[in-house]
């Protein structure tokens, strides 16, 4: 992957997003506590799923059936896809994502990550420039 700044930056700006909270990413299906640097690998193919599905930016996501780990993960995907996340433990209409989608999600985001990389790099930079 190739970063805008250096890794630490990037870390820098991960950590601010995060705050304490440990960083819980999906990894062959598991939630598990992972390094900085595969949580960004992993919140950004979760950011450029997100875009692929063409929600308008500033639009308002519901994610369904999330555990608290997960939360942190959505939100700073959600952060850098410039969305805003709700969570719910059943929702009716659109813009619903139930946390099984996030695989898929993930997926898709992996495979049309070369289009959405650079709005994802401006993103971190400004947030490096804000902080």
């Amino acid at each position: 992957m190739t970063t805008i700044c250096s890794f630490d930056c990037n870390q820098s700006v991960i950590k601010s997003l995060i705050g304490d909270k440990k960083p819980f990413a999906p990894v062959e299906g598991d939630w598990i506590n992972v390094s900085s640097r595969v949580f960004e690998e992993q919140v950004r193919k979760l950011a450029y799923g997100l875009m692929v599905k063409d929600f308008r930016r500033g639009a308002t996501v519901v994610f369904t059936g999330c555990t608290d780990d997960m939360k942190t993960f959505i939100n700073t995907a959600c952060s850098l896809a410039h969305l805003n996340v709700v969570y719910s433990a059943d929702a009716d209409g659109k813009n619903i994502i139930p946390v099984n989608d996030l695989e898929y999600l993930m997926s898709i985001g992996g495979t049309w990550s070369r289009k959405y990389k650079a709005s994802v790099d401006r993103t971190i930079a400004r947030m490096i420039l804000s902080s």
